[in-house]
């Protein structure tokens, strides 16, 4: 038996729709790959932030400890020795634009407003 004598367009058309098919499975493969890679770059990313996340609230933590009012009275009056000042001891200035500038200074045992000394 014979074969049918097949047409120049079919024989053509047949590697032709071979090489298209091929380009078609490598570029499915391809896209998943870069869909692939593009979910572990998204992976890492969400990682990365969880733990900025995760150091951000332990600095605010850190920070809010620092500013507490308690501690930084604890600080300055067993660290560094400050205190409340006396009454007595508390110095007010007063500037007047007319009077020129004052100094002010202390000297312990005087009261009242000679401890202001005018400046020339």
């Amino acid at each position: 038996m014979r074969r049918p004598k097949q047409s120049w367009f079919i024989s053509f058309l047949k590697p032709v729709l071979l090489v298209v098919l091929l380009f078609l499975v490598f570029g499915v493969v391809w896209l998943r790959s870069s869909v692939v890679s593009l979910e572990y770059s998204i992976s890492s990313l969400e990682k990365k932030r969880s733990e900025l996340m995760r150091e951000s609230k332990t600095l605010a933590a850190e920070q809010a400890n620092l500013l507490y009012i308690g501690r930084i009275r604890s600080v300055a009056f067993n660290g560094i020795g400050l205190e409340f000042p006396d009454r007595v001891r508390v110095v007010y200035v007063n500037t007047a634009p007319d009077r020129g500038f004052y100094r002010a200074s202390f000297h312990p045992g005087e009261t009242g407003d000679s401890h202001l000394v005018k400046s020339e």
